[in-house]
């Protein structure tokens, strides 16, 4: 009778396991969705940049020529005033230039009234070529004069030293107007503007006219400025291998207490959208070309529907405007663990 008793509590425990087995076999693994819901209201698209405070008209003054750095009056931060003198270099060998150069004009002067005295002996043609050869000397002179005020640095305007970068005893070396080291900067003074640059990939999205959220670093996040974009200039830059396009921005709430070269960072409203249903970008996926997203119908059930769906503007934080397919409240499936 134990026998049998024991004989069954052993057949019985290999079916429960052998049941338990085909079970969980069998038992699909429950899968976990991360949902997010689709909202309705406004979508908005920034570009978000850095730049610095500038003036909204400023000129870089360096010497034509090279020479030595023998007077510097003015520091960062001196006003000037339209026409003063604000630099010279040394006159180097201009003087023995000049004085080469004359001696060469009273030469061809002399040679001239030579070939007058004797009258017949020369030909008319021959007078007219000295006295183009005269001209020649003379404009080597004018020449040098130039040369002389080219030693001599004046503000073009009033306005503020804001950059120098010469001293006294210093060497400059002039290769070309374009490429010439600036031995000081002079901006005028007033409001400031914010230029920024705007990488290729961002500025097909910028236009003039576009209002831009600034902030300085020298400020509290709470101080706000609002800036609107006035220029973009046509030609690109080149900053390490990238491509950049400078952009410049009025202040339109300005502060006094800006100063010039003050860092700032940019959120520029280049688009939006009221009253628009939007998902996030992760929940979009796309079948034979066609885009779709994923609706949770049933939590318990876990059942899902799939929803083809048109998309629109691209926004912040990877949001996306579905402009067909959804119509806000849904429960889109952005992320799927099985």
């Amino acid at each position: 009778m134990f026998k049998k008793k024991k004989t069954y509590v052993i057949i019985i425990s290999i079916l429960l396991v052998a049941g338990g087995f085909f079970y969980f076999k069998n038992k699909k693994p429950k899968v976990e969705y991360t949902t997010a819901e689709a909202q309705k209201g406004t979508l908005a698209q920034t570009v978000s940049v850095t730049g610095i405070t500038a003036s909204q008209h400023e000129v870089e003054l360096s010497f034509k020529t090279s020479g030595i750095i023998q007077e510097l009056y003015v520091d960062i931060g001196d006003r000037v005033k339209k026409g003063q003198k604000v630099a010279v270099i040394d006159k180097g060998t201009l003087y023995a230039q000049l004085k080469q150069a004359k001696e060469e004009v009273m030469v061809q002067k002399q040679t001239l009234a030579n070939m007058k005295r004797k009258g017949s002996a020369y030909k008319v043609e021959q007078k007219y070529a000295q006295r183009a050869v005269i001209r020649k000397a003379e404009a080597a002179v004018t020449q040098i004069y130039a040369q002389f005020a080219d030693t001599v640095l004046y503000s073009p305007m009033d306005g503020i030293i804001i950059r120098r970068n010469g001293e006294v005893g210093e060497t400059i070396t002039a290769n070309s107007a374009a490429s010439n080291t600036p031995v000081v900067t002079v901006a005028q003074e007033g409001d400031l503007d914010v230029k920024a640059d705007v990488p290729e990939s961002d500025i097909v999205k910028i236009a003039l006219g576009q209002k831009a959220d600034i902030t300085l670093d020298a400020f509290t996040s709470q101080d706000v400025f609002e800036g609107e974009v006035i220029d973009i200039e046509p030609a690109s830059t080149i900053i390490q291998d990238v491509v950049y396009y400078k952009v410049k921005f009025k202040i339109l709430n300005y502060d006094q207490r800006i100063k010039n070269g003050m860092s700032a960072d940019l959120d520029i409203k280049t688009n939006s959208k009221n009253n628009v249903v939007s998902v996030p970008e992760r929940a979009i996926k796309e079948e034979n070309g066609k885009k779709y997203v994923e609706i949770l119908k049933d939590a318990k059930t876990n059942t899902i529907e799939k929803v083809y769906v048109t998309t629109g503007l691209r926004g912040n934080d990877g949001m996306m405007e579905i402009a067909s397919g959804l119509t806000g409240g849904e429960k889109v499936v952005t992320l799927t663990k099985k």
